[in-house]
């Protein structure tokens, strides 16, 4: 329990005093967006540790505990995404923002789409974040309860208040920098934890086979993963963030190698739990790799890392959706301006974290909530792709969004949401926009004519 407490303490002091610092002489523009000027490996690390947090792990070893290490078409679904990003997209997505001066997604398409749109990307946005901050605390909350033995519901609440310690000080610029922190984490605790379980036990050679997903999931995880990378408002708001077009790249392009990276090394903590404790909850295999299969002294090690890990997205969340609400209240209403920004995000943190700390509380399906929040992503797809290429209706684009949130409600409801059955969103969303658009289209000249 000293070793636990000492590596607890360490990280608790180290991302206090990155918020601390990062506070000092801090503007508006740096609460809110970096002063968008973050450069070098900050790029890469704050891009990767958006998407090696918590949930994602969670729910990526569930899959490697129940297909073997065919669960990785995921991550290669993202490295995918980054590859296409850097190549097609990034440059536009960046020039546009820096001419527009936005903060966030939603408000990026609020200027594209009109104010109507604006607000139901918000929405989708803020029920997709909203969703993957809960399971983040559930993992979390799993992770500390475990450490010291308390209550979940008093673990909850404790991680919610250390993101919130540096949050509150420092904003996007605390995000950035304790992602760097967070990221060279992620590595020592990959790295050590999957070199001690490999030889540790036999892995059969079956557990390898990259098809034992089956192609239907297969398929589902390459579309969550690449279109996943493409419609992310976090990334989007770490790409407006960015200094420059040559960080940008470099940092698109590094990450697309990292994840697949750490995504192999931390396969072999699902596949050594299977052959340890087959028959546990697939949800429960991260939690009980750390904890059940690790020697004194590594456990320890091993389990505060990991719930630092568990924690590398939420405070980016948080963030995000309270920036998502600022902006949305600063463009449609005349009561908040520019400099009443950092005040109004701080106090939205507050109560954010305060409703997904009980939500976390009653509710721990982490699977059905994360690929809920993957399903919602696709929502958005074929509107933000299409932006690219064509003058879309803004009347398509509404009744896209809402009959693909429909469809995606439906399935939630049904309690049918699998990586299968989610890809389903994307033919939902792509045909009405598609149909919309053209009747729409054909509509506009007779109504002219008349």
């Amino acid at each position: 329990m000293t070793l636990t407490i000492i590596f607890f303490a360490l990280y608790i002091a180290v991302v206090v005093l990155i918020g601390i610092f990062s506070a000092r002489k801090e503007t508006e523009e740096d609460f809110m967006i970096a002063d968008r000027k973050v450069s070098g490996i900050q790029v890469a690390a704050t891009m990767s540790a958006g998407f090696f947090d918590g949930a994602t792990l969670s729910v990526y070893l569930a899959y490697v505990y129940q297909y073997g290490f065919s669960a990785a078409w995921l991550f290669v679904g993202l490295a995918l995404g980054f590859i296409i990003l850097r190549k097609k997209y990034a440059l536009i997505i960046k020039q546009k923002a820096d001419e527009m001066k936005v903060y966030t997604m939603a408000e990026y398409y609020y200027r594209i789409f009109g104010k109507k749109n604006g607000l139901l990307f918000s929405f989708v946005l803020i029920l997709q974040y909203s969703l993957l901050l809960i399971v983040n605390f559930i993992i979390s909350g799993k992770v500390l309860s475990l450490i010291f033995g308390i209550p979940y519901h008093w673990a909850v609440i404790i991680s919610g208040a250390v993101i919130l310690t540096y949050l509150l000080l420092a904003g996007f610029k605390a995000v950035i920098k304790t992602d760097f922190f967070q990221l060279i984490i992620m590595f020592i605790m990959s790295l050590t934890v999957a070199i001690f379980l490999f030889g540790k036990t036999a892995i059969p050679v079956s557990e390898f086979n990259p098809i034992t997903l089956g192609f239907g999931n297969i398929i589902g995880f390459l579309l969550l993963g690449s279109v996943g990378i493409m419609v992310a408002p976090d990334l989007w708001q770490r790409i407006f963030s960015t200094k420059d077009e040559v960080n940008l790249k470099r940092g698109l392009g590094y990450s697309a190698i990292i994840l697949p990276l750490l995504a192999a090394i931390i396969s072999i903590v699902g596949l050594t739990t299977k052959q340890f404790f087959p028959n546990i909850v697939p949800e429960d295999a991260l939690v009980i790799g750390f904890s059940r299969l690790l020697p004194l002294g590594l456990k320890e090690f091993g389990m505060v890392l990991l719930y630092a890990v568990a924690l590398s997205s939420s405070d980016t969340i948080t963030f995000l959706i309270s920036s998502i609400i600022t902006r949305d209240l600063k463009n449609y209403t005349k009561r908040f301006s520019d400099e009443s920004m950092k005040k109004l995000t701080r106090l939205l943190m507050i109560a954010l974290v305060a409703a997904a700390i009980l939500l976390g509380i009653l509710n721990q399906n982490i699977i059905a909530l994360g690929l809920s929040l993957g399903s919602l992503s696709l929502v958005l797809f074929p509107i933000i792709i299409g932006s690219f290429y064509w003058k879309l209706n803004e009347r398509a684009v509404f009744w896209s969004i809402t009959l693909a949130v429909s469809c995606v409600a439906g399935l939630f409801i049904a309690n049918a949401v699998t990586p299968e059955n989610v890809a389903v969103v994307l033919p939902v969303s792509l045909l009405s926009l598609f149909v919309l658009q053209k009747v729409l289209k054909r509509q506009t000249p007779a109504l002219q004519s008349t």
